[in-house]
């Protein structure tokens, strides 16, 4: 049963036309029937069968095949390739009138009425456009023919009359240019001395500020140890709290013990978001999202030293590192770090005035502030703290001088001895679009770095975000995925939401088999670019797919089909680049970000859900990858 037979002359053109083109890409492999059988856990009859023509096999069959040639030739199939295998497969289903196909028929019927639908509507919009342009041509002209009646109508006095009008006003114009030209250059000298004097008052401020500080130097010279004496006084700064057993190694409650399951666990479980990621479980008043504490922080090597700085930070305030910078790749844990120590400071210290703010959040409100009595508000606002925690601070654009002003903030925070905290996604001297004195006020204190999780780590984030969904997977499932996951916390969740999907979908158990075969032509093993023009093509792809445009897809309407598109990109975006849910939110036309988090939600449901969708996100996916592989010719 495992030997392949010559096509036989009274088979249909249809089949005949699929078994060729099966038959050649299983030359390809070069192994035999019934290896290849006992190697993809086939009947040998079958495999036979479906080479021999005298059977249609299933597309998952097809896929496999194709996938092994791949893997054989060392090069990735063209999308066009794949499209002529699934339109043989197709038609010889189609001849067969089996009920696989009418089901691949009804979903192809709809998919085709979902675009029909969508390129009506937008040759409505045209043609009413159209009409609109139209209508007000034909006013256009009604006026036009009405005032070269009035023209006619005129005598030749009149039409004088007028000439010698405008011929004055020409006249009265150009004395008022040659007014404004002396104008303009008696303004011109005067802006050059206000510039001047400008100079020289920033001279004078740079000079005062400098006395100033001295003087602070003097002072706290003069006052002696007794501005420094605290419950942490000598602890080596090189190494934080964990030298002085400070609270990373305390036994106490809440000191860590929960929060691992071994020696080498790192990183945070963050729900899916990490960067700047507000909900509506962030109060307004500070900020902190209350899961993101220091009994949830998982510890390990790469971020031992920050967590151990944190923990310092959160015991004794403006004591040890003031300010202290977190820096690292997206979603790897510090965001939970910053809301971790404010949680422990005001459980710590009942009172202490705490907020949480992004970078982007501080810029909004001191644009929004304005000036005078608005511009006074904030600033009590963010003077009146006692812990200042500032996410993302490589966001915080130049715009309406906000640099300057949390310049200003920074100093008088720090000079009363409030304590300030920073995260970023690099260190501060490459925030050089801040400028050299606000980099030199954060590069003052305490410098930590945070890396990705190691393997150890990996299995127990992927294990926690299990628990929480309610999900019962192997071990073994955990161990793979983190393998070969290794960037952050957020692709590690997506990777955990597709296999969960393909194992729903397809009614199998989450083994390693399973999770190889998602993760294999899924997961994406590089991100195309993580900046906003990955997301903006990402945009374009699926907007093509989907036969609409990429002004749509941004846009505000709400057809079916359309939304489901929009959603599509905003959960690709999220998979596929590191940009936080608000800059996504920004891309797709001034979204917020509880939008774009409630896609990455829906689409999680769907795809476990529906497997046109799940197709859908496979192909899509499989498409954005292709775009910077290696391409190939033909390949049946």
């Amino acid at each position: 049963m495992s030997v392949l037979v010559p096509l036989g002359g009274d088979l249909p053109e249809e089949s005949r036309a699929l078994a060729e083109a099966l038959r050649r890409l299983f030359d390809g492999l070069g192994v035999s029937v019934r290896r290849y059988a006992a190697r993809r856990h086939r009947d040998p009859g079958s495999l036979s069968r479906f080479l021999n023509g005298t059977r249609i096999p299933p597309w998952e069959f097809v896929q496999d095949l194709i996938r092994d040639v791949a893997e054989q030739q060392g090069r990735a199939p063209t999308p066009d390739a794949i499209e002529l295998m699934r339109r043989l497969h197709r038609t010889a289903l189609a001849y067969s009138g089996s009920a696989l196909h009418r089901v691949q028929a009804l979903e192809d019927e709809l998919a085709d009425a979902d675009r029909q639908s969508l390129r009506s509507a937008a040759l409505v919009r045209a043609l009413e456009g159209a009409l609109a342009d139209a209508q007000q041509r034909a006013t256009d002209l009604e006026v036009q023919i009405r005032q070269l009646h009035g023209h006619q109508d005129r005598t030749a006095a009149e039409k004088e009359k007028t000439l010698r009008l405008y011929e004055d006003q020409v006249t009265a114009l150009l004395r008022e240019r040659q007014d404004l030209m002396e104008r303009v250059e008696a303004l011109g000298e005067e802006l050059q001395d206000a510039h001047a004097r400008r100079v020289r008052a920033e001279r004078r401020c740079e000079e005062l500020e400098r006395q100033l500080v001295a003087a602070e130097e003097q002072a706290s010279r003069e006052n002696g140890p007794a501005a420094t004496d605290g419950p942490r006084e000598g602890a080596p700064a090189g190494d934080g709290p964990r030298e002085s057993g400070g609270p990373a190694e305390s036994g106490g409650p809440g000191a860590g013990a929960a929060a691992t399951d071994g020696p080498g666990e790192a990183a945070a479980v963050t729900d899916g978001r990490e960067e700047g990621a507000a909900d509506g479980n962030r109060p307004a008043g500070h900020g902190l999202d209350p899961r993101l504490v220091f009994d949830t922080f998982v510890v390990g090597d790469t971020n031992r030293f920050a967590h151990g700085a944190a923990r310092a930070v959160a015991e004794a305030p403006a004591t040890l590192y003031n300010p202290l910078f977190v820096y690292g790749t997206s979603a790897i844990g510090k965001t939970h770090l910053l809301c971790a120590i404010g949680h422990h400071a005001r459980r710590a210290r009942p009172g202490t005035r705490v907020r949480y703010v992004t970078a982007e959040t501080l810029t909004h409100d001191y644009l929004a502030a304005g000036r005078g009595r608005g511009l006074d508000a904030f600033r009590r606002r963010y003077l009146d703290l006692d812990l200042l925690l500032v996410d993302d601070i490589q966001l915080l654009t130049g715009q309406g001088g906000v640099h300057e002003e949390f310049r200003h903030l920074f100093d008088e925070l720090h000079g009363t001895r409030r304590q300030i905290v920073v995260s970023s996604d690099r260190p501060p001297k490459q925030l050089t679009h801040l400028g050299d004195r606000l980099r030199g006020r954060l590069e003052s204190g305490l410098i930590t770095h945070v890396r990705p999780p190691e393997q150890s780590v990996r299995v127990t984030l992927l294990r926690r975000k299990a628990e929480q969904e309610g999900i019962d997977v192997p071990p073994e499932t955990l161990d793979h995925i983190a393998s070969h996951v290794q960037r952050n916390v957020r692709e590690l969740e997506g990777a955990l939401v597709r296999v969960r999907a393909f194992a729903s979908l397809n009614r199998q158990p989450m083994d390693v088999q399973l999770a190889a075969i998602v993760l294999r032509d899924l997961v994406p093993d590089r991100g195309p670019s993580r900046e906003e023009d990955a997301a903006r093509r990402i945009i374009e792809m699926t907007g093509v797919y989907f036969g609409v445009t990429a002004e749509a897809l941004r846009g505000r309407e709400r057809g079916r089909a359309l939304v489901t598109a929009r959603q599509m990109a905003m959960y690709l975006c999220r998979e596929l680049t590191d940009l936080s849910p608000s800059r996504i939110g920004q891309v797709f036309g001034g979204r917020d970000q509880e939008s774009v988090e409630y896609a990455d939600r829906k689409l999680r449901a769907l795809m476990a859900e529906r497997r046109s969708i799940y197709n859908q996100m496979t192909e899509l996916t499989t498409r954005i990858k292709a775009v910077d592989g290696p391409h190939t010719d033909t390949w049946v």
